[in-house]
């Protein structure tokens, strides 16, 4: 009886809510109304879209995961990419608080698995990376109230509208011929620059007399602003490449003459005296002392130099170019097309980031000698 009595009550109780559910009137709202959909609805998209891309993944790299177990980094960058994967499907369906539960997880555990510095690096910067991207697409495209909008899409594009733009341009061709010119104008001048640099800075730390003669000169000739020497370059030898080679010759040549002359004039006179006692001619002494001691110095004028060729070449092309990606800039930039403008200067931060990558690698072949060289060189071989 007792157990006829409560299922009595507990059904009158399910009658009395529905009905009070049915009988609110049609002008009034059991909620306030939002834009966009519930976060219960939303929490829920981003839970399916979670399990079925972390199936989609697992199900890629099931055959794999006992090799890659095996190795750490490989460990490592497969939970680096399931963060990521999880960052971006939490950012997109709006779960702001999931997507940073994502990032302090993926971070801890890739950091405690990866105990290589440049790989935890580089994880770290992949994450940081993917996060900006995704803000930036949230805030040029919200899903959710207006509110969240940070940005005029208009004046600022989004990373899927210059991704568009650059599918296009790639299929179409363009963007290659584009990125070939500025290219072969900046290597150019960055080789002509980083070997008058060089040379002019091993012939002025031997003659001490012409280089206390020239300083002044050098000096003024260097203040003057490339912008002001642009057109007048440009008279001379055209719109062609010799005009952007000139301008990029012009900012790399002074870049690593003063490093090299720097680095030169610094070396320790008794490491000299020292190989001279030890009956080592001026040649030798040169290749032997000088030149390894000054490296460091050469090599950091060579680094320093490879974004300015690419300013050079760029800033010829923005004054009078038919082709290059300084062209396409000013002209996307002419036609309001935000998404041109901007995938044109993530092109260049790219062919910036492969050459210093290069001229780091040259680095630390040239400078294997070092301690710290070869302790970076032992620890990559352990992780590899």
């Amino acid at each position: 009886m007792a157990s006829t009595g409560c299922r009595r009550l507990i059904r009158q109780r399910e009658e009395e809510r529905e009905s009070s559910m049915t009988n609110v009137p049609e002008t009034e709202s059991p909620r306030p109304e939002s834009i966009g959909p519930e976060p219960g609805e939303t929490a829920a998209a981003g839970k399916r879209s979670l399990s079925k891309g972390a199936a989609v993944l697992m199900t890629i790299v099931l055959p794999g995961i006992p090799q890659i177990w095996r190795r750490d980094y490989l460990k490592g960058g497969l939970l680096l990419g399931l963060t990521a994967f999880g960052y971006l499907v939490c950012s997109v369906t709006g779960i702001f608080f999931h997507a940073l539960a994502f990032v302090d997880v993926g971070i801890t555990r890739t950091g405690r698995i990866i105990q290589n510095s440049k790989l935890r690096m580089l994880s770290y910067r992949v994450l940081f990376a993917a996060g900006f991207l995704g803000m930036w697409e949230l805030s040029a495209f919200p899903i959710g109230p207006k509110k969240w909008i940070c940005v005029d899409p208009f004046w600022f594009s989004a990373p899927s509208k210059i991704l568009d733009y650059l599918l296009e341009v790639s299929l179409n061709g363009s963007i290659f011929i584009d990125i070939w010119v500025t290219m072969t104008e900046a290597f150019l001048g960055y080789v002509i620059g980083a070997a008058m640099g060089i040379s002019m800075g091993f012939i002025l730390a031997r003659l001490e007399t012409l280089a206390e003669i020239l300083d002044p000169f050098i000096v003024a000739v260097n203040g003057i602003p490339r912008v002001a020497m642009a057109p007048i370059l440009i008279i001379w030898f055209g719109i062609g490449l010799e005009s952007k080679v000139v301008l990029a010759v012009s900012l790399v040549l002074f870049l690593t003459f003063m490093n090299t002359y720097a680095g030169l004039r610094g070396v320790d006179p008794a490491l000299k005296n020292l190989a001279q006692v030890m009956g080592a001619n001026e040649m030798q002494v040169l290749w032997k002392v000088t030149l390894p001691a000054s490296m460091p110095w050469i090599l950091t004028g060579l680094k320093i130099g490879v974004p300015f060729a690419i300013i050079g070449a760029i800033l010829g092309e923005f004054m009078a170019a038919s082709s290059g990606l300084g062209f396409r800039i000013q002209h996307a930039s002419n036609l309001f097309n935000i998404a041109g403008s901007f995938a044109g200067l993530l092109l260049l931060m790219f062919i910036v980031l492969i050459a210093n990558s290069a001229v780091n690698r040259l680095e630390r072949y040239l400078l294997r000698w070092r301690p710290t060289q070869q302790a970076e060189s032992g620890q990559s071989q352990e992780v590899y």
